[in-house]
């Protein structure tokens, strides 16, 4: 029997278009890995890869099924300068459409083919395999569009924070970065528009390892908080230990300028930070002006789990603040 996942069915989607043989000694710059199967010219500036994707007239897009192989010959490619994990609805988007902003910059936000990758892993079991596949999918990610590219940035998805060991292996010198919020606030944006991680049966099991539990079925609240209390564990030691700087919502978008941008060697031009700031007063996916999350439902229900996660989000907090208050180890 063959089980279908929410997220694959979007891959499938996104790889429709008229198919184009491959053959060997193809050169695939410009293509795209989406699926572990591959776009045009635009560059990768929309709230997550798939919108991106998804603003190409289905009449242009090009499909070529290759095998694994083709993806060592993409070419001129950036390695990863920084990693993203994250919770989910705690500035991340907002974070990683900021470094969009810069020319110099390429961000890729979420993108499937690492999903589906870690998919494979999970079905194969073939660490070297997997870690060899992700490199070469990440660095086909990175290749420069305009040849003006200097930096490269991936964010995650959400869950993705329980592979760190594996995506550890493919790039061990890449930064990783690890954004949070308070526990009611994300249950609370997800409450209003739940994202495919908190709902049961949308991920790999494996991908998303959580306790043994005796929700009631449609429980989807409790859900979202096994899962975002799971989220909040595999950051902290000893799992990721000593592995990812810590950063806070409320650190947004101040500690981009103040510590991120220097750290990873990016100097925007005076235009571009003022854009920059700009841009940070908007809303991250919609682009409208952000005047701040709508207040958390008085809800008992809501707020008891809330309570149940918010142990591990007091732990990170205290590990981030003993680190330094920029979430880096103090010498």
């Amino acid at each position: 029997m063959t089980t279908t996942y929410g997220l694959a069915q979007q891959e499938q989607y996104l790889a429709k278009g008229e198919t184009l043989a491959w053959h060997a000694g193809m050169a695939m710059r410009h293509w795209f890995p989406v699926s572990a199967s591959p776009l045009g010219q635009q560059r990768f500036t929309d709230a997550f890869f798939v919108n991106t994707l998804q603003c190409q007239q289905p009449g242009e897009r090009r499909v070529c099924r290759t095998p694994a192989s083709a993806l060592a010959s993409v070419g001129d490619s950036l390695a990863p300068d920084a990693f993203i994990f994250h919770v989910s609805r705690c500035g991340s988007t907002l974070l990683t459409q900021l470094l969009a902003s810069l020319p110099q910059c390429i961000v890729m936000s979420e993108p499937p083919i690492i999903d589906s990758l870690l998919r494979l892993h999970h079905d194969s079991g073939d660490t070297s395999a997997s870690v060899t596949l992700l490199r070469q999918a990440i660095l086909a990610l990175g290749q420069r569009r305009a040849g003006e590219e200097t930096h490269f940035i991936i964010k995650f998805d959400c869950w993705h924070i329980h592979s760190l060991a594996l995506l550890r292996q493919a790039f061990p010198r890449t930064p990783c970065l690890f954004l949070y919020r308070e526990p009611l606030a994300v249950l609370t944006s997800h409450q209003r528009q739940r994202g495919p991680q908190m709902v049961p049966g949308m991920l790999h099991p494996a991908q998303l390892p959580l306790p043994a539990h005796q929700l009631a079925p449609g429980d989807l609240d409790g859900y979202t908080g096994l899962v975002l209390a799971s989220l909040f564990d595999a950051a902290r030691p000893p799992a990721a230990a000593g592995q990812l700087q810590l950063m806070h919502y409320k650190q947004l978008p101040d500690i981009l300028f103040s510590d991120l941008l220097p750290r990873l060697g990016i100097a925007p031009a005076a235009g571009q930070l003022q854009a920059m700031r700009a841009r940070g007063g908007l809303h991250a996916k919609y682009g409208t002006a952000f005047h701040g999350d709508p207040p958390a439902p008085a809800t008992d229900g809501l707020a008891a789990i809330a309570a149940r996660v918010q142990p591990g989000y007091q732990a990170l907090e205290a590990l981030r603040l003993r680190m330094g208050q920029d979430g880096c180890a103090s010498p």
